[in-house]
């Protein structure tokens, strides 16, 4: 293969694994499918490698119909003179014993004569199949860290943008925080009881998680803006109604579970919390108002 020819060879390589890459890349984050680096590197990897190695045999074909078509050059055809660079000489006299200056020269590797075929025809077979072998693995080489790069510089650009897409509440609601609910705890007014399953402290919020059952003929609703808060060691957290999940509405002879996420974090040497609401809509039955004494274990 001509310089020209590999350019152009290992070009349409990079097209074809670069596109392969970004593809497998955005799959993680267009997709409901968790895609690890590993499954990722794989997939692209092997995409990339099976369409390079396919566009490849496509260019070296055409590349060896051009050689095919320029290998027999004007005047070397049966009964052209011989010629030598750029001179005719004239061929040797019938049956005459005289010296020949162009190709069958009775002078062996004299002035035009050829080489013998097996010389010529060894040579560039051997070096051909080492240059196919050290391209197959120059090629494994580029998608395998080529692909472990591409995939780990596309994940992290996606997470960056969806990093900065993200509003702040969604922002708090989604963070991850250290567990602290010693055991589960709950409070029963009337046909209403609140069990709180979860408090998990993060680094800017205090996540409650509770449940709500309601054993009534009517749905009570529990606001929580305004109406719910945390209670710590004399410090009162308020709720962000934007980034909670709580429905606040528990519907007749059911229950509604969801996340209150009150804004400030407990200290660590709380052991013990009370949630609150000061309102329940919905019924005469329903008392009005409920607390929830939590303990919560303090951080080591």
């Amino acid at each position: 293969m001509t310089g020209r020819g590999m350019v152009r060879y290992f070009g349409l390589v990079g097209l074809a694994y670069l596109v392969a890459t970004l593809g497998t890349g955005l799959t993680d984050y267009l997709t409901a499918a968790e895609v690890s680096k590993a499954k990722a590197l794989a997939v692209s990897g092997g995409v990339g490698l099976v369409v390079a190695l396919l566009l490849g045999v496509i260019d070296l074909a055409k590349s060896g119909s051009s050689r095919g078509a320029a290998a027999e050059p004007p005047g070397t055809g049966p009964g052209a003179v011989p010629q030598a660079h750029g001179y005719a000489v004239p061929a040797a006299p019938a049956g005459g014993h005289g010296t020949t200056y162009a190709g069958g020269s009775a002078y062996p590797g004299g002035y035009g004569s050829a080489r013998p075929a097996g010389a010529a025809a060894g040579t560039p077979a051997r070096r051909g199949g080492i240059g196919l072998v050290s391209t197959a693995i120059l090629l494994l080489g580029l998608c395998a860290g080529g692909g472990y790069l591409a995939t780990t510089a596309v994940q992290a650009g996606v997470a960056k943008l969806s990093e900065f897409a993200t509003p702040p509440w969604i922002a708090k609601r989604n963070e991850s925080g250290q567990e602290r609910l010693a055991s589960a705890a709950s409070a029963t007014g009337g046909p209403l009881t609140i069990t709180v399953l979860s408090v998990e402290v993060t680094s800017q919020a205090t996540k409650v998680k509770i449940r709500g059952e309601n054993t009534g003929g009517d749905a009570l609703t529990l606001p929580t803006f305004g109406r719910a808060q945390l209670t710590a060691a004399g410090e009162t957290l308020l709720p962000d109604p934007g980034a909670s999940t709580w429905p606040e509405t528990v519907p007749a002879g059911g229950e509604a579970t969801g996340v209150i996420v009150f804004d400030g974090v407990l200290g660590p040497d709380v052991d013990s919390v009370r949630l609150s609401f000061s309102v329940i809509h919905g019924s005469f039955d329903a008392p009005p108002n409920i607390a929830v004494d939590i303990p919560v274990h303090p951080v080591q």
